[in-house]
């Protein structure tokens, strides 16, 4: 098996890079979501 080059590495680690970016704008994205919807809700409860 030869060893993996230079670009085989960026093919390997790039995809995983992105998919954890992708997944930590989600939660914070789906947190800032979550607490518009808690307010909102919150005051129409108190009213």
């Amino acid at each position: 098996m030869p060893p993996l080059s230079a670009l085989d590495w960026i093919g390997l680690v790039v995809p995983f890079v992105i998919f954890f970016v992708m997944l930590i704008v989600y939660y914070v994205w789906e947190g800032r979501r979550e607490r518009r919807l808690r307010r909102e809700y919150e005051v129409e409860n108190a009213e």
